[in-house]
């Protein structure tokens, strides 16, 4: 019963949020917390992945923290450096990891480790004792252990398919720790809704930019950008003071174009050529 509460709370609070997510995997994440269990939340560029997460920790009324691991990132970058203070001896400072798990100490801490499929294996590796049954981070200079305890909220994201094109995949002892959770994109009227929520763009308009967004989604070649959510977002707001065609030149167009006179073939195109010229 408590479990329906939480969840129903939490649908009301997305919902508010403007924030659409699909039940089922909301309550697999409030789950997964309820158990302990990292999260590995999966989808494209601005699916919401990162969104989601923050507003998860402001549900929870906790701290949250977000790192992206690139290729050069080690432990050390996550655990726990050495650094010279001021009367020239050595101290220790703490990092992300050892930050989120002293939160976690008052209360919920939600850490969110992104592009966690572009760090290195030994990185990766070295996360493993957070997740298992023990449960606790080793740091390198003080020696000292703190331990992952119920408040520690741990998140690893990732884009998928052709957005990651030569990036190392995660190895499956890696992923058999997490439980997964796919974020795909929203689309249609109900995508257009939203923008409209967000941007206060009139619905006629944004059912437009999303029109020419999904034709060129699912016409274009592997090697052409990915178009976010995001991106739609901006292009939206922007044309508030510059019109829909306009803003769409300097956000979609301008990011799909490779030089100027393909930026040009663009805009005299398909894509925009119902699209109207001034503001509202």
């Amino acid at each position: 019963m408590e479990q329906m509460k939480e969840l129903a709370s939490a649908i009301k609070f997305f919902k508010d949020k403007c924030f659409i997510i699909d039940e089922n995997k909301l309550k697999a994440v409030l789950v997964a917390i309820k158990c302990g269990y990292p999260v590995l939340a999966v989808g494209p560029t601005g699916c919401g992945k990162t969104l989601f997460f923050s507003l998860l920790a402001e549900f929870l009324k906790g701290h949250y923290d977000y790192a992206s691991l690139n290729g050069s990132v080690t432990i050390h970058d996550l655990t726990q450096e050495r650094i010279i203070g001021k009367d020239g001896s050595f101290e220790e400072r703490d990092m992300i990891l050892a930050q989120w798990l002293r939160k976690a100490q008052k209360g919920i801490s939600i850490l969110q480790l992104d592009e966690i499929n572009a760090g290195k294996p030994e990185t990766l590796l070295a996360l493993h004792p957070i997740m298992d049954i023990k449960g606790e981070l080793n740091l390198p200079y003080s020696g000292e252990v703190l331990k992952v305890n119920k408040n520690a909220i741990l998140v690893m994201s990732c884009n998928e398919g052709d957005e990651y094109a030569g990036i190392n995949a995660m190895n499956m002892a890696f992923q058999n720790r997490m439980v997964k959770i796919h974020f795909p994109y929203i689309v249609g009227e109900q995508l257009a809704e939203l923008l409209t929520q967000k941007t206060e763009v009139p619905m006629e308009q944004t059912k437009m930019v999303v029109e020419t967004w999904e034709k060129y989604m699912t016409s274009r070649d592997p090697e052409q950008p990915v178009v976010s959510i995001r991106m739609l977002e901006h292009w939206c707001q922007m044309s508030h003071f510059m019109g829909l065609k306009a803003a769409g030149e300097f956000t979609f167009a301008g990011l799909i174009a490779r030089d100027e006179d393909e930026l040009k073939e663009i805009l005299e195109g398909d894509f925009f050529v119902n699209l109207p010229e001034g503001t509202e």
